[in-house]
């Protein structure tokens, strides 16, 4: 790994025009390795370097990963939504995701989560689930709002999603709107980089319910 690095700062300070992102089977092979590596704190710290070296690369040209990003999304998704993924791998792909998102930007990133009426209940879940005051894993959070984001904008009428539906305790859950919102509101009093994504999702969510209730 030191000779790949070695070889890529020779590259980056010719001023070398880059072509295409030639490294994607290496990180396609880093995102893979995360389920072995993720309780190896050494091999966590060598990925995330090597991870982000990779991409700070293009910073200057992120269009080159645009052919690559959906089976990115699709590869780094796969292990969020398996529910056998436990929190640090979760954490850890959601980082992953990060460092993609900040050199290709959210606005195209956003549009590549699954966004259908089945994914509203998942993001809402695995939101929920977060510790706002886990400032070491605030990228999981920061990615989880951009998907709320999105599916926020799924043009259905959610009241269908709280019909019937009930918590575990047996009493009637709050509308997936309101949770959102709730979600939204709450994020807005957290100060880290997840807060950025919180004023259009809570603009969103005024806009759409009236016409929900």
């Amino acid at each position: 790994m030191a000779d790949n690095i070695e070889d890529d700062e020779k590259e980056i300070g010719k001023g070398h025009i880059l072509e295409e992102f030639k490294e994607i089977n290496e990180i396609k092979g880093l995102i893979d390795n995360l389920k072995d590596i993720f309780k190896d704190q050494v091999a966590v710290e060598t990925t995330v370097e090597r991870f982000t070296f990779i991409v700070d690369k293009y910073q200057e040209q992120p269009h080159l990963i645009d052919g690559h990003l959906e089976s990115l999304m699709t590869q780094l998704l796969e292990i969020i939504r398996n529910p056998s993924s436990p929190n640090p791998l979760i954490h850890l792909t959601f980082k992953c995701l990060y460092f993609i998102t900040k050199m290709r930007g959210a606005k195209v990133i956003v549009r590549l989560f699954p966004h259908e009426v089945a994914d509203v209940e998942p993001v809402i879940a695995l939101l929920t689930a977060q510790d706002p005051k886990d400032y070491e894993n605030w990228e999981t959070r920061y990615e989880l709002l951009l998907w709320m984001s999105m599916v926020s904008m799924i043009p259905f009428d959610m009241v269908r999603l709280d019909s019937n539906v009930t918590s575990e305790d047996g009493k009637r859950r709050k509308p997936a709107m309101d949770r959102i919102l709730d979600l939204a509101k709450l994020y807005l009093t957290v100060n880290d980089k997840s807060r950025e994504t919180q004023s259009e999702i809570i603009d969103f969510v005024f806009s759409v319910i009236p016409n929900s209730e």
